[in-house]
């Protein structure tokens, strides 16, 4: 994608400083054990061209995996530094975002037009050697109404085909990741939001091997879908 002068100075001014910060402090706890990650060489480190997809316990995830991508990303920010894709209602319109904004692709969920307008960003983005962190549940695992289980009954809600179209056209690489304990960090009740804001639990990330579609020549987008769905399942399941 070409780079235009001010949104790079913004960008370097205010998201790329956060991806630092954010980036020491994820180290930081990883390394007093407080996060855990699993298979951390099976992640592709210094390559392009990736979507992240991730299951989406609480909304600390989209704050936390950014930092999968550092230090990568504090040497060549342009490059490695990964694009968001936050709802446009809580993570973006806000003016108080503003410092996320400049590598966010926001969704305005429940408006199929505006749905469809990001994801043609995300492939732009990705055309372009780019790197995408996206939530296919398409919200918080609590909010869904239809689930997929794992064998031990760990759950994600059914996942959008968006990512399997995505996968399709731009031929990236798929990086499934499973994170649990986020939600005891960051409670998804408002009323026990302030009180139980700490890390009192331990917070795991895993890491599964990257992906590549289609498998076959007939996998279409529900194909892909649902192969990512399984990869992330089979990644709860894994110790």
């Amino acid at each position: 994608m070409k780079r235009k002068p001010l949104k790079s100075l913004l960008f370097l001014g205010t998201t790329y400083l956060y991806g630092i910060f954010i980036g020491v402090i994820f180290h930081l706890l990883k390394l007093l054990k407080i996060i855990k990650v699993p298979h951390w060489d099976s992640f592709p480190h210094w390559q392009r061209k990736i979507i992240l997809a991730s299951n989406h316990p609480s909304l600390l995830e989209p704050f936390l995996l950014p930092a999968l991508f550092f230090p990568e990303y504090l040497f060549s920010p342009f490059k490695y530094a990964p694009w968001s894709t936050p709802d446009r209602n809580n993570f973006y319109k806000p003016w108080y975002w503003f410092w996320l904004r400049s590598r966010a692709i926001p969704v305005n969920r429940g408006n199929t037009r505006e749905e469809l307008r990001a994801l043609f960003q995300m492939k732009k983005v990705l055309d372009s050697d780019g790197i995408i962190i996206l939530f296919p549940e398409g919200g918080r695992t609590f909010r869904g109404d239809d689930f997929l289980y794992s064998r031990s009954g760990k759950r994600i809600r059914v996942l959008k085909s968006g990512i399997g179209w995505l996968a399709l056209k731009t031929k990236a690489q798929v990086v499934p990741v499973w994170v649990e304990g986020t939600d005891g960090v960051l409670p998804n009740s408002p009323h026990r939001l302030f009180s139980w804001l700490r890390f009192r639990n331990k917070i795991t990330i895993k890491i599964g091997y990257p992906l590549r579609f289609p498998v076959s020549p007939n996998d279409g987008k529900e194909e892909i879908t649902q192969n990512i769905a399984q990869a992330l399942l089979k990644l709860a399941e894994e110790e």
